[in-house]
């Protein structure tokens, strides 16, 4: 049987008075930037468990979480809010941590080589290699146990794995509440990775695996809307909550001449959104408009040559220098899964946003008018052209449209299940 602690009137009184809590986040994947995409979906996770009263610690899988890079700088905002790092199998010298573990050197020693074999290849006309993503596979056994050592050795009284890969492990866990945080489905991200004609760039799993994967959950913390459904009707025991993203005005500053963005992470979903705007999107624009396009953040790197009216801006510490409304944030992804962080980023800036209609289905009906969508890729560029010869046919978000929006993408569901009592103590036999 599990072993079982009932919690006590006191305990209960005081976390309805607000004393401090402790949540404990599972992570196996690289920190050294949360600036976009899931890095931005997790700070959102913090900033609700701040505003509840938690103290938050993440402990990190020993092994993966290097990826193929034997030391991470973790981003400062971790630092900047007090988040615990605790990361085994690790020396940290200043704010850097390395890893002493042989397995993440020997992958950081395979990837060195196979990534100078791949640049001589590209002299020669190959292609580019792309390692796949890790964060779909759980962990093996040892690195199991690893973390919940360090996990169990210091009890909390929430604990939540960042994505269903670490969802099997919340059964070991001594604690009250279960939760699992889904930026995607893995499981959707392979369909729709398939429907547009591409390889999964992850660990591929079906539906049924990864439900298997969150039964020791209590609630799924979801990035979108329609993954929040979907599971609804196949796991209902569970508590399904849609986190909405945190959008505020962060208007970015007036561009001479208009511009149109992209920005992202390097990762599958991206790199092919990215070659549909260099190889269909962008060439029927710019035979009619003079315009730049920027490419921003790590999906910069993708590109190849010099095309004309490009502009690889790589990693920018104030997006506010992208613009505001004289500029277009765009996001053509046709692999899509989760929920594309990148819109809400546009609409935080100020800038006018066009993507697909699918793309913008993970926000529900909260964008409906705020965003401009389009069915095809014909569309999309002639939605462009038009926005950019007649800016003064589009409206420019007003402060009172953004407290509008951040009503809408209220967390009153989320927020309530973390100011509730933690339940019993249960670590599953």
């Amino acid at each position: 049987m599990p072993a079982t602690k009932e919690p006590t009137q006191a305990t209960v009184e005081a976390n309805d008075v607000g004393v401090r809590r402790t949540a404990t986040l599972l992570m196996h994947r690289r920190i050294n930037t949360l600036s976009s995409g899931s890095g931005a979906h997790l700070l959102f996770l913090c900033s609700c468990l701040t505003e509840c009263n938690y103290d938050i610690r993440i402990v990190l899988a020993p092994v993966t979480s290097f990826g193929r890079i034997p030391f991470c700088r973790p981003d400062p905002v971790f630092a900047q809010r007090g988040i615990v790092l605790d990361w085994p199998g690790t020396i940290k010298l200043g704010t850097t941590f390395f890893s002493v573990r042989p397995a993440v050197w020997q992958r950081a020693l395979q990837r060195l080589g196979v990534s100078l074999a791949a640049k001589v290849s590209r002299l020669f006309g190959g292609t580019r290699k792309v390692f796949p993503s890790a964060l779909g596979t759980i962990l093996r056994t040892a690195e199991a146990d690893d973390v919940l050592g360090v996990v169990n050795a210091t009890p909390s009284d929430l604990v939540i794995a960042e994505y269903s890969s670490l969802a099997p492990l919340l059964g070991g866990c001594k604690t009250g509440r279960r939760a699992v945080l889904l930026h995607d489905l893995f499981s959707s991200r392979n369909v729709s990775f398939q429907k547009a004609g591409l390889e999964p760039d992850h660990f591929a799993l079906s539906e049924e695996e990864e439900c298997a994967r969150l039964v020791d959950a209590e609630l799924c913390i979801h990035s979108s809307h329609v993954e929040a459904k979907l599971l609804e009707q196949r796991l209902p025991r569970l508590h399904h909550i849609w986190m909405r993203p945190i959008i505020r005005c962060n208007r970015g500053e007036k561009t001479p001449a208009q511009r149109v963005v992209f920005i992202g992470a390097d990762h599958g979903g991206n790199r092919d959104a990215l070659d549909l705007i260099l190889n269909e999107i962008w060439p029927a624009v710019r035979r009619h408009v003079p315009h730049e396009l920027w490419i921003v953040g790590a999906i910069s790197t993708w590109v190849k040559g010099q095309p004309e009216q490009v502009r690889c801006v790589g990693f920018l510490e104030d997006l506010r220098a992208l613009g505001n409304e004289n500029t277009i944030g765009i996001a053509p992804m046709r692999a899509a899964s989760g929920i594309s962080i990148k819109i809400g980023t546009y609409l935080e800036l100020g800038m006018r946003v066009v993507t697909f209609r699918q793309t913008v289905e993970a926000y529900g009906d909260t964008l409906d008018d705020l965003v401009v969508t389009v069915d095809t890729t014909e569309a999309f560029a002639a939605m462009l052209i038009k926005m950019l010869l007649h800016p003064e046919d589009q409206s420019v978000r007003t402060q009172e449209e953004f407290e509008a929006l951040q009503s809408r993408m209220c967390n009153k569901a989320l927020l309530d299940f973390l100011r509730a009592p933690s339940g019993p103590d249960r670590t599953r036999p």
